[in-house]
């Protein structure tokens, strides 16, 4: 990444600042690094500042190529040095650090996308665009303005003022925003995502299969505009509740809503309520691995994808199984 222009405005992290560095070559003294969110300057990984504990072997602990979380020591602007530490960041501060390193890196990678298309520098397009964001205190950083824009929540052209100082893209302008605009919805447009939780829901009492179509249909109470709740048979007494939305934290906080409605419905009508699996994200991945799974799951998971679009989703061949079910309960 290093030559690829910085991310931010300033040309050196401040003192304390967490910051991401690759390792370029391991000396006595410690170990050389680029800083890559400021266009590969240099800098020094201290020796004493590797580990909390006693270093045997430098190698262990750093290895050329690889990725590393430091906090900033010193930044002499003038004569350019930068001394790190890798000792001083908690796994917390790294962690929180990493998700903003991940969204810089994404504002850049369409910042420099665009700059080579039209053949300028980045640093010019960063200055006139991604940078005036990253100093919007109305933002947390450029990640959140350009996203905010994409969900149409605001016109972050407003925000960007060409004529600034510095090189003139006015003449440009219109079709640079063309561009990256392409590359905003091609990168920012969250995916949606599923999620599911796996429920037993049964009632012996003399409303039985009303008891528990009535409390199934309460889990759709919790669906919003955003977050749209499903209900499916698995196998008796087992059913799944399924939900669709770009958000995971408010997929989370439906699907459990939706467990509680349930919960609450069956029990005052007398039947019992237990759940199987909690709420869970569900990646592409393991959703093919389900359909190429075939029949004869401990679960019935092969049949999930299958049930997608029944009512809610509990057909007509559902409530037969249920009633057979009951059926059968009553015989013993």
């Amino acid at each position: 990444m290093a030559g690829d222009g910085r991310f931010y405005e300033a040309e050196f992290p401040e003192v304390d600042d967490v910051v991401v560095v690759q390792v370029k070559r391991i000396v006595e003294m410690g170990a050389y690094v680029s800083l890559l969110e400021y266009n590969g300057r240099e800098g020094m990984m201290l020796l004493s500042e590797l580990s909390k504990r006693r270093i045997r072997s430098v190698s262990k602990l750093l290895k050329v190529g690889r990725t590393e979380f430091c906090m900033v020591l010193r930044a002499d602007h003038e004569k350019g040095y930068i001394d790190l530490s890798k000792r001083r960041v908690e796994p917390a501060d790294a962690k929180i650090k990493e998700e903003k390193f991940a969204n810089a890196k994404a504002v850049h990678g369409i910042m420099r996308h665009v700059a080579t298309q039209h053949g300028i520098a980045v640093d010019d397009l960063c200055m006139k665009v991604s940078w005036p964001l990253y100093n919007n205190k109305k933002f947390v950083d450029a990640h959140e303005a350009f996203k905010k824009h994409v969900n149409e929540e605001i016109n972050m052209w407003e925000l960007v003022d060409w004529t600034q100082p510095g090189t003139d893209l006015t003449p440009h302008a219109e079709k640079l925003k063309a561009d990256i605009e392409i590359c905003l919805k091609r990168r920012l447009i969250t995916q949606a995502l599923r999620m599911r939780a796996k429920v037993d829901v049964s009632c012996s009492e003399f409303e039985g299969i009303d008891a528990i179509k009535e409390s199934l249909l309460k889990a759709m109470e919790a669906s919003t505009e955003e977050c749209d709740v499903k209900a499916q048979l698995i196998a008796c007494p087992t059913f799944m509740l399924t939900c669709t939305c770009r958000d995971k934290t408010l997929g989370f906080e439906t699907l459990n809503k939706a467990l509680d409605l349930v919960k609450t419905a069956i029990e005052s009508k007398g039947g019992e309520f237990q759940v199987r699996t909690k709420p869970e994200l569900v990646g592409t991945e393991e959703e093919k691995r389900e359909e190429e799974s075939g029949s004869g799951s401990e679960t019935g998971d092969s049949d999930e994808e299958e049930q997608d679009e029944t009512m809610g989703n509990l057909d007509e061949k559902a409530l037969k199984e249920l009633e057979e079910k009951k059926v059968d309960d009553d015989d013993d």
